[in-house]
């Protein structure tokens, strides 16, 4: 949590941090760092125990002061404008430079933030001619480190994102129950109803609850499903009876993620499929009942893969490379990016600690049933974890 910072930075000896970007979309950490939307970004300075100072762009001054950070100044007070007269190439970097004096930056430094490559190098060069220290940090790094739990509005924050993206699922799962029956297809509007009719209601749908789709959400019929990340192409039929996975992982209006999974199917699937789903649902619960703060993280991963183990199907700890059964890890972090610690994978280092948020979405996938997952997202408190998904499952509709 934010509120860590200062305790991460002594614990690492970091005297102060630097977080850097032309705008904070795309930019998790610089967006973490202010708390607040800035479309052009700025300059973010903390020095170990002060308040942070940001520098940003006159038009941006607004929307800077609605963050966390009370002290804000333009780049037109810090003499920015003067120092590209006197040379455009080195003004960015003179500007840093006369931020870090004025915050009185000493010592060693992190820096965070997207930037152009050559933009991050040279601003390194710079720092390390003027005596300081900058580190070189393994993953995770400290900002990660503090990144991976959450304080309470961050938690209603993807709480609500969440709230909104479920009601989307079943507002589309309603459309495809509306649909008219002919043979073995669904008709929307006399039409055959295929995955691009559905993906641009969708959209639709996304917008009207202040959604975001940053990526291409999944809606993925069998059999072509067995690919976890096959998003499902537009000239694919809903057929009765094929199931579908559902997967939808939107951008909220304060930059949070959610990430839920369901697989459904209109009409009822094969046996040997409702068996393939029976048994995920099992692992996924089986995984939210013994998930407990302290553990490592890949032993949630080894639950999921003991389940499916004994019930014959091929896991990544019997197949470093598995084709067919579960193929994927179990779970993932979720917040200013929808894909972040700690990582429920075999070979994950991190540790299961209250206040984080993360997926459990176990999944099996056959070439020639196609694929099941189920994934929801949960939060970590008082040792265990806590659902806060509200959306039911349902196989059959």
């Amino acid at each position: 949590m934010l509120q860590d910072l200062d305790a991460a930075m002594e614990a690492k000896g970091v005297d102060a941090l630097i977080a850097l970007g032309d705008s904070t979309f795309n930019n998790p950490e610089l967006l973490y760092l202010v708390g607040c939307s800035i479309p052009r970004g700025g300059i973010y300075v903390k020095r170990r125990g002060q308040a942070p100072f940001l520098v940003v762009g006159e038009t941006d001054l607004g929307s800077a002061r609605l963050g966390r950070v009370r002290c804000v100044k333009s780049f037109g007070e810090l003499g920015y404008y003067s120092l590209l007269a006197k040379d455009a190439k080195s003004a960015y970097i003179e500007l840093i430079a006369s931020v870090l004096g004025e915050v009185g930056v000493e010592g060693k430094v992190a820096i965070y933030g997207r930037h152009k490559a050559n933009v991050i190098l040279q601003v390194t060069s710079a720092l390390q001619q003027r005596g300081l220290i900058v580190i070189q940090e393994d993953s995770p790094t400290l900002l990660e480190e503090v990144m991976m739990t959450k304080d309470d509005k961050e938690v209603e924050g993807i709480r609500l994102v969440g709230e909104a993206a479920c009601s989307v699922i079943r507002e589309i799962i309603e459309q495809l129950k509306s649909c008219k029956h002919e043979g073995n297809k669904l008709l929307y509007r006399s039409q055959e109803l295929t995955v691009g009719r559905v993906k641009r209601l969708l959209k639709t749908l996304l917008a009207e609850h202040n959604l975001k789709a940053v990526e291409e959400p999944i809606f993925a019929p069998a059999p072509g499903s067995y690919d976890p990340h096959y998003t499902g192409l537009d000239s694919d039929p809903i057929v009765i009876g094929r199931p579908i996975v559902f997967d939808l992982f939107p951008q909220g209006g304060e930059g949070y993620y959610f990430d839920v999974t369901r697989t459904i199917s209109i009409g009822t699937p094969d046996r040997e499929f409702k068996r393939m789903y029976d048994d995920v649902f099992e692992a996924q619960q089986v995984a939210f009942d013994r998930l407990r703060s302290g553990m490592p993280a890949k032993e949630a991963m080894n639950i999921a893969c003991e389940v499916f183990e004994k019930k014959g199907y091929s896991t990544p700890r019997t197949n470093h490379t598995p084709k067919q059964g579960f193929t994927h890890s179990l779970g993932h972090g979720v917040g200013l990016t929808i894909g972040e610690r700690p990582y429920l994978s075999l070979y994950s280092q991190d540790i299961i600690v209250d206040r984080q948020v993360f997926t459990v979405e176990p999944g099996l996938y056959d070439a020639k049933l196609g694929g099941v997952r189920l994934e929801d997202v949960v939060v970590m408190e008082g040792g265990v974890a806590r659902n806060i998904t509200p959306l039911e499952k349902i196989l059959i509709y």
